[in-house]
């Protein structure tokens, strides 16, 4: 007699949300017929994110159709007048926000998020790509809080600390963390979506943000022979730099979760003279992803600072970072790139060089 034995069904994993965790809706109408729809459709997807990631460190996740209101709703547990900020320049908005929080000594993240973006996920069938591109944007999310996990892991503490090294220093990185967590949180999410529209999303944000960036940042340059203000140029220089950067974290953390070539010259035809410093940026987060539960603070993210470095050479300004008095600095060499006339003022320059004259 031959048995027919059906394989016995594996069991889901256990939630990692904690008890203690609480989703909130704020200003959605009592009377909208989708709202019993797009609460459980909410609740369902971090649930089931709960079950493939670590979300034992979620403090909340407040959804809210203001999300200004909604992220000044957080009671953050400490004074910070950075934090709440999000992106809303050149084109790109913010819709999602992971906040770390202050929760009886310990480090906590709370999720807040624009219900607008977020409503197609009640309203669409789950087999539509639509569905799965605004159930990304809260898993993406999601991302954060599990990669916030590992940091605290091996270094508690330090994000809400004051950094032990100088302003320039400090700021990179910032920037390089900034980077990395969206490369990480991208990677995390990148399953849940379905078809090309989470992709195309991340292609035409590095588009936008890398058109003209090397330009944007040599005018800042340019704008610095007459106010000579080094912090400013600093700032002004490497926020042109940085965004296209992070960019194109989202993309290649995105490309890599779905183990699908990233090719990032070939995602945009405007990389230009950025491109390598892409590529090197590409193969610095998969070295820093490979050692993400057992770093030394943000140290071990200084391969990144130093790619960013060297993209700031690229665009005309160099950056020295140094532990020792007076601390870091940075130089504008004059360049035809960066002069407010080009070859012009250059060919003045080389003349004075010449003569021994003073520039």
């Amino acid at each position: 007699m031959t048995e027919n034995i059906q394989p016995a069904e594996q069991p889901l994993p256990p939630c990692s949300i904690p008890a203690s965790c609480k989703i909130s809706f704020r200003d959605i109408p009592e009377d909208a017929e989708w709202k019993d729809k797009f609460i459980s459709a909410v609740r369902d997807i971090v649930v089931t994110c709960g079950r493939v990631m670590d979300l034992s460190n979620l403090d909340g996740l407040t959804i809210g159709f203001d999300y200004d209101a909604a992220l000044d709703s957080v009671d953050l547990g400490y004074e910070s007048t950075l934090a709440k900020q999000y992106t809303n320049e050149g084109g790109l908005v913010g819709v999602g926000k992971s906040l770390r929080v202050r929760r009886d000594g310990a480090i906590q993240m709370h999720i807040v998020l624009k219900g607008s973006v977020l409503l197609d996920m009640a309203l669409k069938d789950p087999e539509c790509d639509e569905f799965w591109a605004a159930a990304n944007i809260l898993a993406h999310e999601l991302g954060h809080v599990q990669a916030a996990g590992w940091f605290e892991a091996h270094s508690p503490g330090v994000m809400l600390a004051p950094h032990k090294t100088d302003w320039i220093w400090s700021s990179l990185r910032d920037a390089a963390h900034t980077i990395w967590e969206e490369y990480a949180a991208c990677r995390l999410s990148a399953l849940v979506s379905q078809g090309n529209i989470v992709t195309d999303s991340y292609v035409e944000g590095f588009g936008t943000s890398v058109s003209g960036a090397l330009e944007r940042a040599r005018n800042a340059i340019k704008a610095s022979r007459l106010h000579m203000d080094g912090g400013r140029v600093m700032v002004e220089t490497s926020r042109e730099i940085a965004m296209p950067f992070k960019m194109a974290a989202y993309l290649m953390g995105h490309l890599d979760g779905l183990e699908e070539d990233v090719a990032i010259e070939k995602r945009s035809p405007f990389t230009g003279e950025l491109t390598d410093h892409f590529n090197e940026l590409l193969i610095g987060l998969r070295d820093v992803w490979e050692t993400r539960e057992s770093w030394d603070g943000l140290a071990s993210l200084d391969p990144i600072v130093d790619i960013i470095v060297n993209a700031l050479r690229t665009a005309g300004l160099d950056v020295n970072l140094t532990s020792d008095p007076p601390g870091s600095s940075v130089s504008a060499p004059y360049r035809a790139e960066t002069m407010p006339n080009g070859e012009a003022d250059m060919v003045i320059i080389q003349m004075k060089q010449t003569l021994g004259m003073p520039i």
